[in-house]
């Protein structure tokens, strides 16, 4: 099939006399309010990103996102007496840091960059996450898992996880921001069906 040269096809011309459109433009699908940029794709991988919970997308299937790319998150300041975990999805332990600084990042491996400082931090995959999401069948409730899901756990890669929840494009979700308050969630911690659903 062959295309009408579009300089030349009067139905076009009449419409862009119509629109006082003079010269033929450029068209870039690209939205940096809703796109990463190069610039914040690398800084995502290589330092991380400061965030509040609240400024993330979260994603139909509970993982989190921003703007366009999906992202793992962890807290700014190490816990002091506890297990520092990194998260994959909205989990209860992660929508209780909801006023803490988290660092967001695409980096697929731990230890992980934490801004620009020259140290960087070892932390383990959060079980609660892999639960949630049901990751390769993880469950530490189920007897018969229970073993299953500790090497899963011990052995978990992110390489291995963004090949089944790919790292950018993503397109759904809605901004946490928007998102009721944690009080008014279900006694799960976690949003309904019809909010995960909202876009």
């Amino acid at each position: 099939m062959k295309l009408p040269d579009f300089n030349r096809f009067e139905p076009v011309l009449d419409l862009r006399r119509q629109m006082a459109a003079t010269k033929t433009g450029h068209f870039e699908l690209f939205d940096p309010d809703r796109h990463l940029t190069g610039e914040e794709r690398s800084r995502l991988e290589n330092r991380g990103v400061s965030v509040k919970l609240d400024t993330l997308r979260l994603l139909p299937d509970m993982t989190l996102a921003i703007k366009n790319g999906r992202v793992v998150v962890f807290e700014k300041e190490k816990p002091v007496g506890k297990k520092a975990f990194f998260h994959l999805a909205l989990c209860p332990e992660l929508e209780a840091l909801s006023d803490n600084a988290l660092i967001a990042t695409t980096c697929q491996s731990s230890p992980f960059p934490v801004l620009a400082d020259k140290t960087r931090r070892s932390l383990s995959v959060c079980p609660v996450c892999l639960e949630l999401l049901g990751y390769k069948g993880f469950s530490l409730n189920r007897n018969r898992r229970i073993r299953y899901s500790e090497q899963l756990m011990k052995h978990f890669e992110l390489a291995d996880f963004f090949r089944l929840y790919p790292l950018y494009p993503v397109r759904h979700g809605v901004q946490l921001s928007d998102v009721a308050p944690a009080a008014s969630l279900p006694s799960s911690g976690l949003l309904s069906s019809a909010q995960r659903r909202r876009r």
